[in-house]
């Protein structure tokens, strides 16, 4: 959840005249920088195959709603495609 509030802030800057020097990047800059520190502590513990697929799948799901609810962007045949392979990589990825 914390990568789509990034991205949110991301996404409002760049829709700022101030892009890169308005408080909506300074604040998705900083949220990122945050998450490194989620990432150290799950890399401790799983392969980085694994969280890449896990992280991935759910970024690419979670933007796409966040594209299609909050800023009205078009969910087409490519995107659901997209979504679709997404979850396929996981269920490809679980290792049970």
């Amino acid at each position: 959840m914390a990568t789509l509030a990034g991205d949110y802030f991301l996404k409002r800057a760049t829709r700022t005249s101030e892009g890169l020097f308005s408080a909506w990047f300074i604040g998705g800059a900083a949220i990122y920088g945050l998450l490194a520190f989620g990432w150290y502590f799950l890399m401790k513990s799983n392969s980085l195959a694994s969280i890449g697929v896990m992280f991935s799948a759910s970024t690419i799901l979670l933007l796409a709603a966040l594209g299609y609810f909050v800023f009205k962007e078009q969910f087409g045949i490519r995107e659901a495609l997209g979504v679709s392979l997404a979850i396929l990589a996981v269920v490809i990825m679980n290792p049970k």
